[in-house]
């Protein structure tokens, strides 16, 4: 499970480039019809405008949580688990925020195939709820539970010495920026935006101590509550 929390943290910080370059060269339109239009001329690029590689990224995070919570609940179990299901309630919140991604290209479709005023009027309510979803307060809850899972993650790393002080300092920080929901408006956008550099940073950080951790645990040792391979609570002092 470890091994395959780090495998979840590269792949995300593969996709945290990839992200940015769509949201820059190709900004989400701001109304249903615009989207609709988008979904007619590129479907691809409609449903990454509309979030579907953050979808995969919060999908492939679900190991990467389960990783921490495996390294963390062998000096602080209680702390783990709640960071844990905090950061698995972020995944289920922003995966059922998500509807529009594909529901808003299959109206896309019927609006196009559409003949009669009232049809399309129709159309356009729908798509009008599904971005007023999309955009509403279960994607702005999923956004601060992740950030609170990362930011009691990361305490635990620092208060008991797991990894060493950085990637826990670093984590605080990511924490800390993804309070602000992407959705809060400009400023929350703007703040998302800057919080990819220190997510990435704090990924790049861990992914080489989860790896030590897999190769240094015995097999079936990953379950137990006591790291006998860590010796006690000061887990990778090295870093």
């Amino acid at each position: 499970m470890v091994r395959l929390g780090a495998a979840a943290a590269v792949f995300v910080v593969v996709m945290i480039p990839l992200q940015a370059a769509v949201f820059i060269l190709s900004p989400p339109p701001s109304t249903v019809e615009g989207f609709f239009a988008l979904f007619q001329d590129n479907p691809l690029l409609g449903l990454l405008d509309l979030d579907l590689l953050l979808t995969l990224d919060y999908l492939v995070m679900i190991p990467f949580y389960l990783a921490l919570y495996v390294v963390v609940r062998r000096v602080a179990p209680a702390w783990g688990l709640l960071a844990l299901v905090f950061g698995l309630f972020s995944v289920v919140l922003l995966v059922v925020s998500r509807e529009a991604t594909f529901s808003m290209w299959m109206l896309s479709n019927e609006y196009a195939a559409a003949t009669s005023a009232t049809d399309k009027a129709a159309l356009l309510a729908a798509g009008t709820t599904l971005l007023t979803l999309y955009n509403g307060g279960t994607f702005a809850t999923s956004y601060i539970l992740g950030a609170i899972s990362t930011l009691l993650f990361s305490a635990m790393m620092v208060r008991h010495h797991i990894f060493g002080r950085l990637p826990g300092l670093v984590g605080i920080l990511t924490g800390l920026t993804m309070l602000v929901p992407a959705n809060a408006g400009p400023v929350g956008l703007t703040i998302a935006m800057v919080s990819l550099l220190p997510t990435a940073v704090w990924l790049i950080l861990l992914i080489p101590h989860l790896l030590r951790v897999a190769r240094e645990t015995p097999t079936g040792q990953h379950d137990r509550p006591v790291a006998a391979t860590t010796g006690g609570p000061d887990i990778d002092r090295r870093h």
